[in-house]
């Protein structure tokens, strides 16, 4: 009887890090999680330090098996420059939300590039061009996920088309970009579940892995959300409730809205086609600790709508479904009863959510018949109340399927189309 084959998924989340192992009939086998400790979430250091330790924890729990291949997933947009031969980190992280180049961001409008997920100061190229600007060498671009794998297999030059949408890439770099002086800076791109190259035989001596793992090109952390679900009935939108709001729909052709944040990814033969908001749960968290949401939810009155029509962000900036970077927070009146603030949060939260998948249907994509959620934010009953009522249709919630399976399914399917 041979060695059971386990396939590894990585999820890099704004608070920790967690790792989901799948069989070869594709079966959960276990997850492992970590807190990022204070300060590390942007550190590609502590990304590969914290990946190492808990494969090492896997293989040690199960040591009769054979890790066979990795995936892994980050967030999207959240970028910075390394070493082409290396990988070393040369400029610092600039998160999904970082709007600091809203200089450069003109500056490539005027260029020539379209409107759309890379455009605006939360986009890729505003980014890169910001970052060549402040630390001029020469280096590649990378994201979150990518930069891991590329440290994992040696190859830091090749991005994942889902992580590179959000740089300019659809199906080719922008014009834009290509003329501008950021060309040097772009790598390649191949397919979410491409093989890529073993895991580097240093890095397996040193976790004592006897077969060295295929890593295979990842993918984003909410279309590895959706992929962490299964097949799923047609119409069905799953929201990710996380430190941002992130929501898809299987459609059978892309839809591009640019103006509105609107994007597709290609799945095989079909698209996720989605946005990300700005909007979400970092927003109770920046109002209320753990303690205080979990009693206050379970005292909302929920009888009636608060009016109060909140738009929660913790700063000047949307993404989706309205394409502003200047657009303001808007989050009062602020009750005296936190009870009602609370309430207003959760109801402002759902209108964005709404809005996100009535503008996803006018421009083309499949009707909404249901809502399947995900996230840190799912397993909130108030929200979830609140959210039925106003999206109009079931909330449901699965709490027991994180990302990282998502990724672990890609890692799978890579290994089988070499196998």
């Amino acid at each position: 009887m041979g060695r059971e084959r386990l396939f590894l998924g990585v999820d890099l989340g704004t608070s920790g890090i967690r790792i989901g192992a799948l069989d070869e009939a594709g079966r959960r086998r276990t997850v492992v999680a970590r807190a990022w400790p204070r300060g590390q979430s942007l550190t590609p250091a502590a990304w590969l330090r914290h990946t190492l330790q808990l494969i090492t924890h896997i293989s040690r729990r199960r040591p009769s098996a054979e890790i066979a291949a990795i995936a892994i997933d980050g967030t999207s947009g959240t970028v910075f420059l390394c070493h082409p031969s290396n990988g070393r980190p040369l400029t610092p992280v600039l998160a999904y939300n970082d709007g600091r180049a809203s200089a450069e961001a003109s500056a490539l409008a005027a260029a020539g590039l379209r409107a759309g997920p890379a455009s605006g100061p939360y986009g890729g190229p505003a980014k890169l061009l910001w970052l060549i600007r402040h630390y001029p060498q020469a280096a590649v671009l990378t994201a979150q996920g990518p930069w891991l794998a590329g440290m994992l297999a040696r190859c830091h030059r090749v991005m994942d088309a889902h992580n590179a949408l959000k740089l300019g890439f659809d199906g080719h770099w922008s014009e834009a970009l290509v003329r501008a002086p950021t060309s040097p800076y772009l790598g390649s791109v191949v397919p979410a579940g491409t093989p890529l190259a073993p895991l580097h035989r240093d890095l397996a001596r040193r976790l004592g892995l006897r077969v060295p793992p295929l890593i295979v090109a990842g993918t984003t952390d909410s279309t590895a959300a959706f992929l962490a679900l299964g097949p799923l009935p047609q119409g069905s939108g799953v929201s990710s409730l996380g430190s941002t709001l992130v929501l898809k729909i299987e459609s059978p052709q892309p839809v591009l809205v640019a103006e509105s944040g609107i994007y597709s990814h290609r799945l095989a033969h079909t698209w996720l086609v989605g946005g990300a908001s700005n909007s979400g749960a970092a927003v109770l968290a920046h109002y209320f600790d753990r303690a205080a949401l979990l009693r206050l939810s379970a005292e909302l009155p929920l009888v009636q709508d608060t009016e109060l029509h909140y738009y929660p962000l913790l700063k000047p900036g949307e993404r989706f479904p309205i394409n502003d970077p200047k657009l303001a927070p808007r989050l009062t009146p602020r009750p005296s009863d936190d009870r009602l603030f609370l309430q207003g949060l959760f109801e402002g939260l759902a209108a964005v959510e709404a809005r996100s998948y009535a503008l996803l249907t006018a421009h083309g994509a499949p009707r909404l018949e249901r809502v399947v959620t995900t996230g840190g934010g799912a397993g909130n009953a108030a929200w979830r109340m609140i959210r039925e009522r106003v999206l109009g249709v079931p909330v449901s919630t699965i709490s027991d399927r994180p990302a990282a399976l998502g990724a672990a399914r890609l890692a799978r399917l890579g290994w089988m189309a070499q196998h």
